[in-house]
């Protein structure tokens, strides 16, 4: 053991004095995770700026029962809801052309205009226009702003259609119970009772809840930048592992190993000490990440005892992995090109360059073709909340592609250097 340890803490120093692999093995991937979750939103979730919004309310109202009601505004006064601050920033305009043109210049990502006869239509007392329709004019370049405000502006006039529903059926009543003389009153007066209960949403509202865990507890939002660092982590650690392995062809080739091999030191206890300074390289590796995220980022990696469990098996499956690239090339360039193939068709096929953030469909299959696939899902659960219980396979799975890895390397290394 104390020969293994020695050998182990010799390739540890050197790769400390590498500067050029310590910052792959740590700068790098703090600086992609840094760059990536400032601009999808920093720590937080990911999030866009509230949409610029002109509105232009041409509606001159109608004569209430008892008042004049002009629904026009009221339209206006839900894209101002404080509800709405965060998505659309709502600019009054004189005219709907002068809504359209912010929009022709750039100013705004969209513009309604509200007809003169809105309020007419929505209470039944428009006799030249039965029908009616606000406009929404959008920026082609904008896509998303222009369907979020086509989305606001439908669901703040479905309740003014059930209005216009109300008076149509008030008005049929009224006329089939002979009261034809009141049936334009009783239908205007149906509809403002319809708008000012509330409408359709006054019965049925939506209840919010997020995804559980299987212990019952609700998952805990995730940033974007602790998503990106866990892929970048996973990734770095098949590189680091490499850089480390890779010391392996060095004293092969410089003589020193071969000079190892005839001293009474066993092969298995010597090789037992390079595959010890992999595991111990890339942990600490992993460690450093998980701490700077926290105190830079401070991004909440979840439990203690399940980010340790996480961190250890992705440790031996870099380690596994990168010594069974070492024990099938000769050369350090040979390592260094096949290993950046292999290490980025995995990290295409895991998931690495999207983090943790779930896939569905074919690709969610594909990733778990890979171990670091699972070891992303696994990661996802536990900065979501979960423990170790909720993560059983995505920790066997990978331990069992270790050992996988790590059994024909060492059969790889003694037909090598029997």
């Amino acid at each position: 053991m104390s020969c293994i340890l020695a050998i182990a803490w010799k390739d540890l120093r050197s790769t400390m004095r590498n500067v050029p692999a310590l910052a792959m093995m740590l700068v790098a991937p703090l600086a992609l995770a840094a760059l990536l979750g400032f601009a999808f939103g920093g720590g937080q979730s990911f999030s866009i700026s509230a949409t610029k919004v002109a509105v232009a309310n041409a509606d001159t109202g109608t004569s209430g029962v008892g008042a004049v009601e002009n629904y026009g505004a009221v339209v206006v006064g839900i894209l101002k809801s404080p509800e709405l601050k965060d998505i659309i920033a709502v600019t009054d305009t004189t005219s709907a052309a002068a809504a359209r043109a912010s929009v022709d210049d750039g100013k705004m990502a969209a513009a309604v205009s509200i007809p003169a006869d809105f309020s007419g239509v929505v209470l039944g007392t428009s006799s030249t226009a039965p029908r009616t329709a606000v406009e929404v004019y959008e920026n082609p370049t904008q896509e998303i702003g222009g369907a979020i405000t086509e989305s606001i502006v439908g669901q703040a006039l479905l309740s003014f259609n059930g209005a216009r529903a109300a008076a149509i059926a008030a008005h049929g009543l009224a006329t089939a119970n002979g009261d034809g003389d009141r049936a334009g009153e009783l239908a205007q007066q149906a509809a403002e009772e319809y708008l000012r209960g509330g409408g359709a949403a006054a019965g049925v509202s939506v209840a919010q809840r997020a995804p559980q865990l299987p212990g019952g507890e609700s998952t805990k939002d995730v940033g974007v930048t602790g998503t990106i660092l866990a892929g970048m982590m996973i990734f770095f650690m098949f590189f680091g592992a490499n850089n480390v392995a890779r010391t392996i062809l060095d004293e092969d080739r410089a003589g020193t190993l071969p000079r190892l091999f005839t001293t009474p030191t066993p092969r298995h206890t010597i090789l037992g000490g390079k595959y010890s300074s992999v595991f111990v390289t890339v942990t600490v590796q992993a460690v450093v990440l998980l701490v700077a995220g926290r105190v830079i980022f401070g991004i909440d990696w979840g439990r203690l005892d399940a980010v340790a469990a996480l961190t250890l098996v992705a440790a031996a499956v870099a380690s596994g992995l990168a010594l069974l690239l070492i024990s099938l090339v000769r050369t350090p360039a040979q390592s260094g090109a096949i290993g950046a193939g292999v290490y980025l068709v995995l990290a295409l096929l895991g998931g690495n360059f999207t983090g943790t953030a779930a896939a569905g469909g074919t690709y969610a299959d594909v990733q778990k073709l890979t171990p670091n696939g699972w070891l992303l899902q696994g990661w996802d659960a536990v900065m979501r909340g979960g423990g170790i219980a909720d993560i059983v396979p995505n920790l066997l799975v990978p331990l069992l592609f270790a050992i996988v890895l790590f059994a024909v390397a060492v059969l790889r290394f003694r037909k090598r250097y029997a």
